[in-house]
């Protein structure tokens, strides 16, 4: 019965620096902020910043 109290332990300990870890990786990984838009095209000449090549 020694043996399963450090058994525990271990255990315990790893699934607590699990969870620290997902959650740490998990806020470092948000993006908090919405990108600027990319205007590239001429607006008069797009159709929602999608240039329309040729004629229909």
């Amino acid at each position: 019965m020694k043996f399963a109290v450090p058994g525990l332990i271990s255990g315990l300990a790893g699934a607590v620096l699990g969870v620290i870890a997902v959650i740490g990786i998990t806020a470092a990984a948000q993006q908090n902020s919405i990108p600027a838009p990319e205007t590239t095209a001429d607006p008069g000449s797009s159709l929602l910043g999608n240039v329309q090549y040729g004629s229909r």
